[in-house]
């Protein structure tokens, strides 16, 4: 379970590494992001790719909205478990057609004020892998997402009583994950494997 991460991002180096112009990357969340915050996620459209902000906690295209029912929802869809993402209701549509990338600098794990936080050794950005909807809410427009989730690798797991970590792309991954001709999840497996704990660290409480 991921359910909060830090985004700390330069504009040049997001834009290097996950090819997005410079133009697109005003006004972006920052700071400690949890479920039902808005977040910065890039998706694939006609023009290229493109960063926008959605609210952290997938709503599928079909929810319908009761009192007090959209953040209950959220905080139990802010994560996708690798391995049923293509049968769960919720995650399955997006699965195929909207998987988004959403950028961070580092994630906690653990109780607040108690939790580890990780990060690349090289301070680059992280490239969790994500899905996102869109979905009417009284006449408006929500964009949701949701960041997938796989096993932990050596170094998270003595800190994830769950043993869960979030799926995290290199370059080739992040192209790989957005290329809207790759459907079937047998072509995309092999991006669920922990992230390489030697390119990690550890930072402490």
């Amino acid at each position: 379970m991921c359910h909060r991460y830090r985004a700390e991002l330069r504009a040049s180096q997001l834009a290097e590494l996950l090819k997005i112009e410079l133009s697109r990357l005003d006004s972006l969340p920052d700071g400690d992001l949890y479920p039902t915050y808005d977040v910065p996620v890039v998706r694939l459209t006609d023009d290229g790719r493109e960063l926008v902000a959605m609210s952290w906690g997938l709503l599928p295209f079909w929810w319908k909205p009761g009192k007090g029912a959209r953040s209950t929802f959220q905080r139990k869809t802010f994560n996708a478990r690798c391995e049923t993402i293509h049968e769960k209701p919720t995650f399955r549509t997006a699965f195929k057609t909207r998987r988004c990338v959403i950028p961070a600098s580092e994630f906690y794990e653990g109780p607040t004020g108690h939790a580890a936080y990780f990060r690349l050794k090289d301070s680059t950005v992280m490239s969790f892998a994500g899905l996102w909807e869109s979905c009417s809410i009284e006449g408006e427009t929500v964009e949701s997402c949701t960041i997938v989730t796989t096993s932990a690798n050596s170094l998270v797991a003595d800190y994830h009583p769950r043993k869960r970590m979030p799926v995290i792309l290199d370059s080739d991954g992040v192209q790989r994950w957005l290329d809207p001709d790759v459907i079937e999840r047998p072509a995309l497996e092999y991006l669920f494997e922990p992230f390489d704990s030697s390119l990690m660290e550890y930072l402490g409480v």
